[in-house]
């Protein structure tokens, strides 16, 4: 089959997450001839017994063909058929939604191209209409990211791009994989990471805010799984930085069980805070700069010369973990905390100052939800802290140069 992959040349691929592992077999799944090439699934198995399954193109010149032959034309489901099952397209046109027909129009998707970054999916631009998200790692089960969007274009939600498509692998077994989406293009965005990391502006923080208030007021009445606590992994934390000879892990080391003991009492504190609008609720649930993008025309937004529109996605929540995590009620003050992290490391990264951003961000989140600015900020900072925590974990593994950032915030 084309779509067949050797061992070390899956172990090179940006998206593979099991390059640390000793890999025993690389199996095809199954596969589907579509727009000249194979859309592919990969079953692989380690030595421990464990297995992944992963999606591959086998020629991804042609993502283009396999776009229009599964989502142009009418709105409705194309099938095709592979051995163990079938891969299904979703044009999700409705009658709420003339975009999608527009979008998916016969020949708009032939000129697909892939984004030259790669990270744990692969994405494809169709220029000046959509994006292609391809799922690498998949899991069985209700993905979150088209679920959300359903949902936020269902409740007339602005913060997010239009969902045009869905791609899903069925599987004769019953189970259902979620293989991508296909989204709205946001004209002149930028990314505002980017955004600000060149310019710390609180105006720009504050419609941050309302927008991020809006997303969370849309998605309160969406299902998830049920919630439930987590304390940040101090122990993976205690013998990275025990391994680490950075100068600045001893101090952390040392600092250790007061940090344990700040972020036992500040999550108990937090707890009776997490009520009304903070209460446990879907969330975005890996919320970041690098998740946001701003549209930098004036006028951009709705309130004014100086208002920009700032716009939410990837709704997948963290690769790594489990659909059912991904789908957990959480507090609110997660994606807050997420969001005072990613000022942060704006500000580490730029030499900026990012104390008024982030304050503004606050105040107008917690305006926009009429709730008390310091009471977001309490619930909030023991997400903090375990955001710190998992950053920590993170630079000392893969980022060395970087640990700096969060060691500050956990000193």
């Amino acid at each position: 089959m084309q779509g067949s992959i050797d061992i070390e040349t899956l172990r090179g691929k940006r998206w593979f997450m099991g390059k640390s592992r000793n890999i025993d077999s690389v199996r095809v799944e199954d596969s589907a001839k579509i727009g000249g090439t194979e859309l592919t699934l990969l079953d692989v198995t380690f030595a421990d017994g464990e297995t992944d399954m992963y999606a591959t193109i086998g020629d991804e010149a042609c993502i283009g063909a396999i776009l229009e032959a599964g989502f142009a034309g009418n709105p409705g489901t194309r099938e095709f058929p592979g051995e163990r099952g079938k891969f299904v397209f979703l044009n999700a046109h409705t009658p709420e939604n003339g975009q999608a027909a527009e979008c998916a129009g016969h020949g708009t998707l032939l000129g697909a191209k892939k984004f030259p970054g790669e990270q744990s999916n692969s994405s494809f631009l169709v220029p000046g209409h959509s994006i292609f998200k391809l799922y690498r790692r998949l899991q069985a089960g209700i993905h979150p990211e088209a679920e959300i969007l359903r949902h936020l274009n269902g409740v007339g939600a602005c913060t997010s791009p239009k969902l045009y498509g869905e791609c899903v692998y069925k599987a004769e077994s019953g189970n259902e994989y979620a293989l991508g989406i296909l989204e709205q293009l946001v004209p002149d965005a930028r990314d505002a990471w980017e955004w600000f990391c060149e310019k710390m502006d609180p105006r720009d923080a504050a419609e941050l805010g309302k927008a991020t208030a809006r997303m969370h007021a849309a998605l309160k009445t969406l299902p998830g799984t049920a919630a439930t606590d987590e304390e940040p992994p101090f122990g993976k934390l205690e013998s990275l930085l025990r391994a680490s000879k950075d100068p600045l892990a001893k101090e952390v080391l040392d600092a250790l069980p007061s940090l344990r003991d700040t972020f036992a009492r500040q999550r108990s504190q937090a707890l009776g805070l997490e009520t009304g609008v903070l209460a446990p609720q879907r969330v975005h649930g890996d919320f970041h700069l690098g998740q946001v993008l701003v549209d930098d025309a004036p006028g951009g937004g709705t309130s004014g010369e100086d208002d920009r529109r700032f716009t939410i996605l990837d709704f997948e929540g963290e690769p790594s973990r489990t659909l059912a995590y991904r789908r957990r009620l959480r507090s609110p003050a997660v994606d807050i905390a997420g969001m005072q992290r990613s000022f942060r490391y704006a500000a580490a990264t730029s030499g900026r100052d990012s104390m008024a951003a982030e304050d503004a961000f606050l105040e107008h989140y917690a305006r926009e939800r009429q709730i008390d600015t310091a009471k977001l900020r309490a619930a909030a900072q023991p997400h903090v802290i375990a955001k710190a925590v998992y950053e920590a974990c993170y630079e000392l593994e893969f980022r060395p140069d970087w640990f700096h950032i969060p060691a500050k915030a956990l000193l």
